[in-house]
């Protein structure tokens, strides 16, 4: 059975600031940010955007109504926090209205748990091929002003639909 990624969406703030304008306030060479961390400019997320937005604008563009029924498990990987109560899986589950009896959780410890996801549906849609996992990497990264972090931070989400016979990537067993 083939098993992988049948969609895939992502979603962002709307508010960007240019490497080049950091460069400038910090007084750093404008390449070393470009040219050194590839990047030309990061997205920030205003007090209104968090992951759960996030993570549901990226799946909500994506989904159909039938899909949102025929959807079990949702699993959200993230570094970010939102509460003391509930996982955030919950919040997106709750705002995309996915059938009820969905399994959802969430994964946490930065880059990796998403791949863990990834790893944790496939198995989910080999144990139970008719199966449909949502898998969301969504995450607000921080960092303190003039600190070498401050310019890799961003804000962002990737929404993964998981299933069997996908049309856009299929996962192997090399990475065992």
């Amino acid at each position: 059975m083939t098993i992988g990624i049948d969609k895939i969406g992502f979603a962002t703030s709307q508010y960007v600031l240019r490497l080049s304008e950091l460069a400038a306030a910090r007084n750093t060479d404008p390449e070393k940010l470009s040219k050194g961390l590839l990047l030309k400019e990061l997205s920030i997320a205003p007090i209104t955007e968090d992951i759960v937005t996030l993570g549901a604008s990226a799946s909500d563009s994506i989904l159909t109504e039938e899909e949102k029924e025929e959807i079990d498990m949702v699993i959200l990987a993230t570094e970010s926090g939102i509460d003391q109560s509930k996982a955030a899986a919950v919040f997106v589950h709750g705002l995309l209205g996915i059938q009820p009896f969905a399994r959802s959780f969430e994964m946490k410890e930065a880059c990796y748990a998403a791949t863990a996801a990834l790893d944790y549906a496939k198995l989910h849609v080999e144990k139970f091929p008719q199966s449909k996992v949502l898998v969301i990497a969504s995450d607000i990264a921080k960092y303190g002003i003039d600190t070498p972090g401050e310019p890799t931070q961003g804000a962002g989400s990737v929404a993964m639909l998981v299933t069997q016979n996908p049309r856009i990537l299929a996962f192997n067993d090399d990475n065992v």
